[in-house]
This record gives C-alpha cells, sequence and structure tokens, in this order.
C-alpha cells in the first residue's frame, strides 16, 4: 500500500442542524446521519474506553499539540483528519488556520508508529492528545511474508502496550483515541487483537478511548476503498464523525 493511492481531499462545506459541545447529545454533521455523542456505546462503534464525561479545560489545545500517528487508515483517503480539523473549526474547538498535525506514514507496524509520537515528543511542542490507529500492519506483514499472525498479535499487542506506558511516564498526554480498522479479508488478525488492544486502552493510565470500526462497518460495503484495505471517502467521513464524537463527550482538545 502507498500514498499513491491517496486522494486530494475537498472539503463541502457543512450544513449545521445541531452541534452541543461536550452535550453528549446527538449531532448531525453535514449530509451524513447523526453520530450519538455518548460513552459506552460498544454497539454503535463509539467510544468503550476508558473513563465518562469529563470537565472542559478553560483553555484551548493548540493544534499542534494534537497529533495524529499510525498506517495508511489515518492517511487515505484524508477526509479521517481534513473533517475533524474543520469541525472543531466550526465547533471553535480550533483556532482559525490551525490544523492537527499527522505524522502517519504507509505500512508501518504499531513499532513504528510509536516512534511517530517520539518524533513529536522529543521536539520543543509537547503533545497533549494522541489520535491514531495501528497493530494491523504487523498481521499484514506477516502474512505476506508466510509467517504465523499469532506472534505478529502478540507483538502488536505488547508494542501498544509499551507505548501506552511510554505515555504516562511523558505526562504530557491528556488524551489518546485509538480506532481499530474493521475486519476486512485482506488485513488478518483483527478479530484475534481486538479484545486484547481494548483491554491494553482500558489498563492505560493515560484516559484512553477505544474506537472499534467493526460495528459501523457492518452492512456498509462503500466504507470500504475498491482495493479493499482502506477506507472509501463515506467511511473516512464515518472515522472522522465517531472520533470528533469522542472529542466532543470526553472534552478532548475542547474549551469548556
Amino acid at each position: 500500500m502507498s500514498l499513491t493511492h491517496a486522494r486530494n481531499c475537498w472539503w463541502l462545506g457543512l450544513t449545521w442542524l445541531a452541534l452541543q459541545s461536550c452535550s453528549g447529545k446527538f449531532i448531525r454533521l453535514g449530509d451524513g446521519p447523526p453520530v450519538e455523542a455518548a460513552a459506552g456505546q460498544g454497539a454503535s462503534g463509539t467510544d468503550t474506553g476508558t473513563g465518562g464525561s469529563v470537565a472542559c479545560s478553560p483553555e484551548l489545545v493548540p493544534g499542534n499539540e494534537v497529533l495524529w500517528i499510525g498506517d495508511t487508515w489515518v492517511l487515505i483517503p484524508g477526509l479521517q483528519h481534513t473533517r475533524v480539523r474543520d469541525l472543531a473549526s466550526a465547533a471553535g474547538a480550533l483556532k482559525p488556520n490551525e490544523d492537527y498535525v499527522n505524522l502517519g506514514a504507509p505500512s508501518v507496524d504499531m513499532a513504528a508508529v510509536a516512534q511517530q509520537y517520539r518524533t513529536r515528543e522529543s521536539g520543543p511542542t509537547k503533545v497533549k492528545v494522541v489520535i491514531m490507529d495501528g497493530g494491523t500492519w504487523d498481521t499484514i506483514a506477516a502474512q505476506a511474508n508466510g509467517d504465523p499472525i499469532a506472534p505478529a498479535i502478540d507483538n502488536a499487542v505488547s508494542n501498544f502496550q509499551r507505548f501506552l506506558a511510554e505515555v504516562a511516564n511523558d505526562g504530557t498526554v491528556e488524551h489518546i483515541i485509538y480506532f481499530l480498522v474493521p475486519e476486512l479479508p485482506g488485513v488478518p488478525g483483527v478479530a484475534m487483537m481486538r479484545p486484547r488492544l481494548q483491554q491494553a486502552c482500558a489498563d492505560s493510565t493515560v484516559p484512553c478511548h477505544f474506537l472499534d470500526l467493526q460495528p459501523l462497518w457492518l452492512g456498509h460495503p462503500e466504507y470500504t476503498s475498491p482495493d479493499g484495505f482502506q477506507s472509501s471517502e463515506p467511511g473516512a467521513r464515518v472515522i472522522a464523525d465517531s472520533i470528533w464524537a469522542i472529542m466532543q463527550d470526553k472534552c478532548v482538545a475542547q474549551a469548556g
């Protein structure tokens, strides 16, 4: 998988029928379906991680302190990142002309995803929010090499646990949103990884909000791109709306 599959994203202009920051209410975004900004919505794929609604910070989190890391699922088609940014701007959670940082890279395993965080955290601007995927390229690579999947899953989970411990030790990150890609024919081991990654997220010292895309993908083949490996634009919209719902409900990079 390479960035040659990426397409330029454009903003279609949102028609806001309702939007309530940190309210735990229904929000309607653009021309998409209602997204329920509520904790514990495992059936809908929304946050099943740690913690309930919390008070928002009185100060806005600068865009350069919110970091996207991961593989092609944070890059292709790109709407995942740009739609969250635009929703945040429209809601006043992001200053005009600000953007979030995206260090995702194609075809990288969980260890490399963790390194993306280190690259940013080692600089002068410290990270307060991490939005990420990761782990499935461990199993894709194992399958491509003819290796067993189980050790690759073990390695991905272990690296995720070490990453969470490292983030906690650094002491600057306030929230992590981790989303797990859906079960696709070309992405082996997702069902086996899910409970272990979700438990790692739940055990994290830093609040970690787990977003499972599988329930959202069920019955929606149009959410997957024709190559069978990536999200389509409709799927990316669902990812972005689900992440934004978590950000509102958990007061992630929001100001009260």
